[in-house]
């Protein structure tokens, strides 16, 4: 699947800045409470893990699930959050990657993100879920709790 949106979440002004600033297609707000179009109007979501409280992340994730969308998740281990040294780990419930010597506010890991991302879009699970969403208009409560509980396993890692 082409990816022609990207709808970006993190409270990180600068990091949302960068990002778009690297790639055109990135929307970018500051709060999943900001998000004011369906997340089906995206091709793509990326979300920060920690914003407004621990769990944002994850409840943006079970939102994009709920719609039929496989969110990646680009969280940091970076020194700012009491990390050893700057990476950036990019998952959703198929993939994973961690991107070292990098934060969300350099432009080198948007590039190599979304290249990433680009290459891996529309594998596995998410051309699953969108199937099952468009088949069904709605995805199952159980396959809802499988996915997060791959994402919650991506996190801990």
């Amino acid at each position: 699947m082409t990816i022609n949106t990207i709808l970006y979440i993190d409270d990180s002004i600068e990091n949302g800045l960068t990002a778009m600033g690297v790639d055109p297609r990135i929307d970018y707000v500051a709060s999943p409470s900001l998000i004011q179009r369906p997340l089906t109007d995206y091709d793509c979501i990326i979300t920060d893990m920690k914003m407004v409280h621990a769990q944002s992340g994850m409840e943006v994730v079970e939102r994009g699930l709920r719609e039929g969308r496989l969110p990646y998740v680009a969280t940091g281990g970076t020194y700012e959050h009491g990390g050893t040294f700057n990476k950036v780990q990019v998952f959703n419930a198929d993939f994973e990657q961690t991107f070292k010597q990098m934060s969300k506010a350099d432009e080198i890991f948007w590039r190599e993100a979304l290249a990433f991302i680009d290459k891996k879009d529309g594998q596995g699970s998410q051309q699953a879920l969108r199937s099952v969403r468009e088949t069904l208009g709605v995805i199952p409560e159980d396959q809802i709790a499988i996915l997060m509980e791959l994402y919650k396993g991506n996190y801990q890692k």
